[in-house]
C-alpha cells in the first residue's frame, strides 16, 4: 500500500469497525426489546455482585458520565441496580445489581442464546483477538502534532 491509499484504508477501517459495533448493538437491542444495549452492558458489568464505581462502569460500558448517570438513575427507578457508599472509601459510590436486576440479566442471556446471537461471540475468538490487537496498537500510537 502506498502513502496515497493509506488514509483511505484507515478511513475504511474506522467506518467498518464503527459499523460492526453499531450493527451488533442494534441486533442485541432488537433481540432484547430495548432501545439500546446500555442496560444489558451495565447488568453484565455488575453481575459479579462486588459493586463497581461509576468510573469503572464508564470504562466497561464505554458510556460517557452523563449518559451513564441517566441510565443508572433509570435502572434504579426500575429496581435493576442500587447505589451504595463504598465501605472503604466513603467518597465513592458503588453500583450493585438487585435481585430483579439479576433475574433480568438471566432472562436477557436466555433471550440472546435463543436468538443465536451468543454464537457470534462464541465463534469470534480470532476476530476478538485481532480487534484487541488493533485497539492496543491504536492506543499505543501517539499521533503526530499538526
Amino acid at each position: 500500500m502506498d502513502d496515497s491509499t493509506a488514509p483511505a484504508a484507515l478511513d475504511d477501517l474506522a467506518r467498518l469497525v464503527r459499523r460492526a459495533s453499531q450493527e451488533l448493538d442494534r441486533a442485541i437491542a432488537t433481540c432484547l426489546g430495548e432501545s439500546s444495549v446500555g442496560r444489558w452492558h451495565v447488568l453484565e458489568a455488575v453481575a459479579g455482585g462486588t459493586g463497581l464505581s461509576m468510573s469503572q462502569l464508564a470504562d466497561v460500558t464505554l458510556l460517557n458520565a452523563a449518559t451513564l448517570t441517566r441510565l443508572i438513575d433509570a435502572m434504579i427507578a426500575d429496581n435493576l441496580v442500587l447505589r451504595k457508599v463504598d465501605d472503604t472509601d466513603r467518597r465513592r459510590v458503588l453500583v450493585f445489581p438487585t435481585r430483579r436486576g439479576q433475574l433480568t440479566r438471566k432472562v436477557m442471556e436466555q433471550t440472546l442464546a435463543a436468538s443465536g446471537l451468543t454464537e457470534i461471540g462464541a465463534n469470534a475468538a480470532s476476530a476478538t483477538k485481532a480487534l484487541t490487537a488493533l485497539v492496543d496498537r491504536v492506543a499505543a500510537t501517539e499521533p503526530a502534532p499538526l
